[in-house]
């Protein structure tokens, strides 16, 4: 592959998020509307493009993604909207278990 070349792991990665979400609520008791659903996957999808930033955009989450990705808990729990003050244990579980080559990415 050139060096121009560039792999878009966007859909791969939402896959994946929605894939690990969807399991995560098997364990827990929370109803979601389509709106909170979709929230929890775009930051869930940006926490992992930030992780590694070398299958993402090119670019860094927010300040709530950042302090995620960075382990700064205080960080993260000040700057969380009430959607993901509750779903904090699954961004971290979603860094915890993914691995960039589950997505097809090749140094």
């Amino acid at each position: 592959m050139s060096e121009n070349t560039t792999i878009d792991y966007r859909p791969a990665i939402e896959k994946y998020v929605k894939d690990y979400f969807y399991k995560y609520l098997e364990s827990v008791m929370i109803n979601l509307n389509e709106d909170e659903f979709n929230h929890i996957i775009s930051i869930g999808t940006s926490v992992i493009e930030t992780k590694w930033p070398e299958i993402g955009p090119g670019y860094s989450g927010g300040s709530f993604v950042q302090a995620v990705v960075d382990n700064d808990l205080m960080g993260a729990i000040g700057r969380a909207d009430h959607i993901n003050i509750t779903f904090l244990k699954f961004y971290c579980q979603l860094i915890y278990n993914f691995n960039p080559y589950q997505i097809g990415y090749r140094e």
